[in-house]
Parts: structure tokens; C-alpha cells; sequence
């Protein structure tokens, strides 16, 4: 089990507010325990270990950062054992709002919090304890309340590389606005599921290039795929032709179309700007929900000139559906 430095405040608490803080002067992230990879499908547990260092508030909020993918609203469940008491957590409602602010949990703790190192697909989910407990008068910094929260979560069926997040916070004063009744934490190694076909996901690395505009998309649907030989300066910028190199990677296996032809040739639609439609079912003679997803680079005429992502890997197409 991994040790971890005290979390500090993030802003100096007013004097005058008597509120139960999960930071360094009410609460203490003391450990965090989380596996560091998983398989597709695998149900993972979290713990983390505290300290209320307070005897303000009573009711305990725990948000859990995870990709959207996972569905964490559905496959999670939060629960934690003190020296004061025991409960299980409900997920809140997303339209339950705060007695400070008046506006969802999950949507301030997005917007103050962020997703850590992760460049997006990701969401907040946010439990409330089901038990409220108030710490002794005699609580302090010399005489902690300790306890663990323990979550539960089944991972998704793709490979995925990403950091998990942690809030904490307390229902009573809902989420001040001097953030003095909260803290949040990423774990530094993000996780890898693995188990499935095709390259992870990494959603710790650099930002994807957006090869496919639509908002919400699936393998079935007719994807417009739009290359810019500028992003990253790359070595097709000027070329006079561009090529679509791509592999459906299914059930079935992968089926690789990199030939120079008319069906993997690209349209210029500006400068250094190419573009090629798809249908997958038709491109790949195979069934488009069959398809988990797209491997991709870009190439120039005589296929000596190779673009893929900076980490040098082909580009990732995956189905978008949230």
C-alpha cells in the first residue's frame, strides 16, 4: 500500500465559518490505495484512508472521476467505516443542487476541479452518505476521527489508459466557495485496462487529433474523416497526394485497407487539408457493430512519408456514443 503526502489547503478558511473540511485542517487524505491496471469488465476496489480533524458538519459527499465509457453511475458503489460510525453512499441525483451555491455537485466539481492530467471523455459521479454522523467537540488535528471509504467500480470493454480522481466534501455547508470544505485527488500512475483487441485509449496522453467531426458517432454511421497536414507540422505538408491507411480492427480480426487507390485516395479540400468519407460496413466488408475500432495514419504517394500521432503510434477512431 502506497504512502501518500498530506494534501494542503487550497485557500486559507474564513475564521468565522464552523464547517467540516476534508483538508489539511479538517480532513487528511492519509493513503490511497488503488491498483495501478485491470482487465475489461473486472470489477476494481479503492480505498482511501482520512482524518476529520474537525467537529463541524455531519453528512460526508464523495465524488469519483472516471470515463464517461465505464458508465460509473451505474457500476459504482461507495460506502466507508469510521471510528464514529459506518454507512453506505447513494449516488445523488444530477439535478440535486447544494445549500451554498444552489447548482449540481457534479457539475461545480467539474468546473472547479477539472479531470486532472486526463484531456477529456471523462465525468464526475457524486454519493452522499446515507448516515450522517457529527465528530466529537473534542476532534482535532491531536485527535482525529479515522475512517476508510472503500469504492467499487467495474472498468470498460475497451483498452483504456487513464488517471482516477477523488473529491470529498460535506453536504451540510455544501460546496463554499472558498473551496475550504473540500479537496480533490488524482492518483499519479493512471491505470491501464487491457484485455480487449486494438492499442489503449490513453486518455493521460496529449489530446487526439478530432479526425471525425460528428458529436456522437458509431461504426454504422457515414464518418467524414478530415486530415490537417499542419497540426503538428508534419511531413505532408505540400504533398500533392494523400493517402487513408486504415485498419478495422474487429471480433473477426483486423482487416487492413492501405492500398494507393481511388478508395484510400483523400480529397483536398484546402491547403494541406484532405478529407475522405467512409461507411465501415460497406469499406471493410464488415458489419459496423461488429467494428470496436479504427487504426489510422496517413501517408504520402509512394507510402515513404508515414504521419501518426506524436507518441508514434496510428492514429485511434473510436466509436463515440455518450
Amino acid at each position: 500500500m502506497k504512502e501518500y503526502p498530506n494534501i494542503q489547503t487550497m485557500l486559507h478558511r474564513s475564521l468565522t465559518l464552523l464547517i467540516l473540511v476534508i483538508l489539511v485542517s479538517c480532513f487528511d487524505v492519509v493513503r490511497v490505495n488503488q491498483p495501478s491496471s485491470a482487465t475489461v469488465g473486472e470489477e476494481i476496489t479503492v480505498t482511501l484512508d482520512v482524518e476529520i480533524t474537525d467537529d463541524a458538519g455531519s453528512t460526508l459527499i464523495f465524488g469519483f472521476c472516471a470515463p464517461r465509457a465505464w458508465r460509473a453511475f451505474e457500476n459504482t458503489s461507495v460506502s466507508f467505516v469510521s471510528s464514529i460510525g459506518n454507512s453506505t453512499m447513494t449516488l445523488i441525483d444530477p439535478n440535486e443542487v447544494d445549500v451554498e451555491n444552489q447548482r449540481p455537485w457534479a457539475e461545480q466539481i467539474t468546473e472547479r476541479v477539472g479531470f486532472g492530467g486526463n484531456y477529456g471523455e471523462m465525468e464526475w459521479v457524486v454519493f452522499k452518505a446515507d448516515n450522517s454522523y457529527t465528530p466529537p467537540a473534542s476532534t482535532s488535528e491531536d485527535d482525529p476521527v479515522t475512517g476508510t471509504i472503500t469504492l467499487k467500480t467495474k472498468v470498460g470493454e475497451s483498452n483504456l489508459i487513464t488517471q482516477l480522481g477523488y473529491f470529498l466534501g460535506e453536504a451540510d455547508w455544501g460546496y463554499l466557495n472558498d473551496d475550504g470544505n473540500s479537496t480533490f485527488y488524482f492518483e499519479q500512475t493512471c491505470l491501464e485496462v487491457s484485455g480487449a483487441s486494438g492499442q489503449p485509449q490513453d486518455l493521460c496522453g496529449p489530446a487526439p487529433r478530432q479526425l471525425v467531426g460528428l458529436e456522437s458517432y458509431d461504426f454504422n454511421d457515414l464518418l467524414i474523416i478530415t486530415f490537417d497536414a499542419r497540426e503538428d507540422t508534419t511531413a505532408l505538408i505540400g504533398a500533392e497526394k494523400v493517402y487513408f491507411c486504415s485498419q478495422a480492427i474487429s471480433s473477426e480480426g483486423m482487416i487492413t485497407k492501405c492500398e494507393k487507390n481511388p478508395a484510400t485516395e483523400m480529397k483536398q479540400i484546402g491547403p494541406d487539408l484532405w478529407q475522405i468519407a467512409i461507411w465501415p460496413p460497406s469499406y471493410y466488408g464488415l458489419d459496423g457493430a461488429d467494428i470496436g475500432e479504427l487504426s489510422v495514419n496517413f501517408q504520402d504517394a509512394g507510402g515513404e512519408i508515414i504521419v501518426r500521432n506524436t507518441s508514434g503510434r496510428d492514429f485511434q477512431i473510436l466509436p463515440k456514443c455518450f
